[in-house]
């Protein structure tokens, strides 16, 4: 019997963890991204935190909370699984997230509360149904409160007097890159396509065949049983050329990021979300720079276009010119000095910038935007084409699962 063939079209998040499960079911798979290694752009260039649904309070259905909570809670079992090694997942996480709730949040304390309350039983109830793990923990509880006292140790009392501990943590994104690296190196069942863009994707009458060029300009192409379109911001772009177009409203962000040294004056600071509105993230790694993102300042893009402008490339490739790489990163730093003093005087080593796409038409700052929901996602099936809207990273190896379901 042939060995069946698929094509993965984006070498992200999304994408080798299709292609590892793949090749697990005994699939040949052709992995292919234009960047030239995996896990390069909007995949790396993010804080990498593993949603348990905390941020997502202001959708009133709990579905997206819902839908975090039940995508940590397999993340790190799927990807032992496919890669075929127990992760050592505390190495790669960063400090638990503290939640500081804003004086100005669009959700009150009270209701913040209420919906994290809901989050613990719903915890509690997959735990018990579905079994699962946190990267490889089960702790009784995933969140407390924090005291006016314990908040004033790091956070400026003017800004915020409430705020919660979490179990919630971020992957120091190098490192899971690495990992990531090995596991489809060590595979003769991935093909690993990089430097190639995708130009095409023609049904044929056995299968499918893709198209493209590589970056010096010869042109490429494989020939498979299914293709899985697994593309973060090319992914409208083929699924049009498949004849498929959203009946809703989307919309990219180009959002920067900066990684630095803090002072010692902040030494022992914990990882920081501060909700709910447009404010920010601080992770703190253990083996790695601090991750630092302040929305007003580093949300930089928006297009409702089907591909993103040509301009962004440079930031997502991780080459900005330094000097604006500078004031964007002193914009953000500012902004954080609100919330914590002294974080001005942070060293700043890298600035770059990652895509995020999202349903919906009006910015964060809308407590009515659809950006404030990501239920509406995952896998898309079209005889033989597939298509996975990824939401989150922390979604990827749930929707692979869910992907490779389907397949039977």
């Amino acid at each position: 019997m042939a060995l069946k063939k698929a094509i993965v079209l984006g070498a992200g998040i999304q994408g080798v963890s299709v292609a590892l499960g793949l090749q697990r079911r005994g699939y040949s798979v052709a992995l292919v991204d234009k960047a030239p290694d995996c896990l390069m752009r909007a995949s790396f260039r993010n804080e990498g935190k593993i949603h348990m649904g905390f941020v997502y309070a202001n959708d009133s259905s709990f579905k997206t909370s819902a839908l975090m909570l039940r995508a940590s809670l397999s993340f790190s079992r799927l990807l032992d699984e496919w890669t075929g090694v127990a992760i050592e997942w505390p190495v790669l996480t960063s400090s638990p997230f503290m939640y500081v709730i804003a004086r100005s949040s669009m959700v009150t304390p009270e209701s913040l509360l209420e919906s994290y309350e809901k989050l613990q039983h719903e915890y509690v109830t997959i735990l018990k149904q579905e079994g699962g793990s946190y990267l490889g923990k089960r702790p009784a509880s995933i969140w407390s409160p924090l005291s006016a006292d314990q908040m004033q140790v790091w956070i400026n009392k003017k800004f915020s007097v409430s705020g919660v501990q979490t179990v919630e943590a971020s992957l120091e994104l190098e490192g899971f890159r690495r990992m990531i690296r090995t596991a489809l190196a060590r595979s003769s069942a991935i093909e690993r396509c990089f430097g190639c863009s995708v130009e095409s994707v023609i049904r044929t009458a056995n299968g499918f065949r893709v198209e493209g060029s590589r970056e010096g300009g010869t042109m490429w192409e494989r020939h498979a049983d299914i293709v899985v379109n697994c593309l973060w911001d090319g992914r409208l772009k083929v699924d049009e050329h498949m004849g498929i177009r959203p009946k809703r409203k989307w919309v990219y962000r180009l959002k920067y990021r900066s990684m630095g040294r803090l002072p010692r004056t902040l030494a022992g600071l914990p990882s920081l979300t501060v909700v709910l509105g447009p404010y920010g993230d601080v992770v703190m790694y253990p083996r790695a720079n601090t991750y630092i993102s302040w929305y007003p300042a580093c949300m930089r893009g928006w297009t409702d276009a089907v591909s993103v402008p040509p301009e962004w490339e440079e930031a997502c490739a991780g080459r900005i010119d330094a000097a604006a790489g500078d004031r964007i990163a002193q914009e953000a730093l500012s902004g954080f000095e609100e919330v914590v003093t002294g974080m001005v005087h942070t060293k700043i080593d890298v600035v770059d910038a990652g895509v995020i796409f999202s349903w919906g038409k009006t910015d964060i700052d809308d407590p009515d935007s659809e950006l404030h929901e990501r239920f509406h996602i995952g896998v898309q099936q079209h005889d033989g084409y597939f298509s996975i809207d990824t939401g989150k990273f922390t979604c990827a190896p749930f929707f692979a699962q869910q992907f490779l379901d389907r397949l039977g």
